[in-house]
């Protein structure tokens, strides 16, 4: 594994704990709060940039182009086995997640965020397990 990617991998762990470890405490707050939002949707956009910043290390790493899109990152995963197909497909929100709060900052980022805290960030520590194992 290369520095780069260990570091980036680190990070990434870094925040999982960081949603985990708080996930109650800004569930309860989330939607009365907007310091615990702007906390939240932070935090949530860097799991979705450095996962696609990860996939797009591992994928390169591996001798294969750097796709074209964030979603084709996270689907090449599958298709070049570094990941299962299946887990890719359903993984790929993590790309539209991204965009939608890089770029939908008008809207109500509130139900997202929710349900990233609730079910996505086991989602994330599947991805982390197998990355760690593809780059062995």
């Amino acid at each position: 594994m290369t520095e780069l990617l260990f570091q980036k991998l680190q990070r990434l762990k870094e925040e999982v704990v960081y949603l985990k470890d708080n996930r109650e405490r800004f569930l309860s707050t989330l939607k009365t709060s907007a310091d615990t939002r702007k906390i939240v949707e932070r935090s949530v956009f860097l799991i979705a940039e450095v996962v696609l910043d990860v996939a797009d290390l591992i994928i390169i790493r591996k001798g294969h182009p750097k796709p074209a899109t964030y979603r084709d990152t996270i689907h090449k995963l599958g298709e070049f086995k570094i990941v299962p197909e299946e887990f890719a497909y359903n993984f790929s929100y993590i790309a539209g997640l991204r965009n939608f709060l890089a770029h939908d900052y008008l809207k109500d980022t509130v139900p997202t965020l929710e349900n990233f805290l609730n079910k996505g960030l086991t989602d994330v520590e599947g991805f982390i397990g197998y990355v760690e194992e593809a780059a062995r």
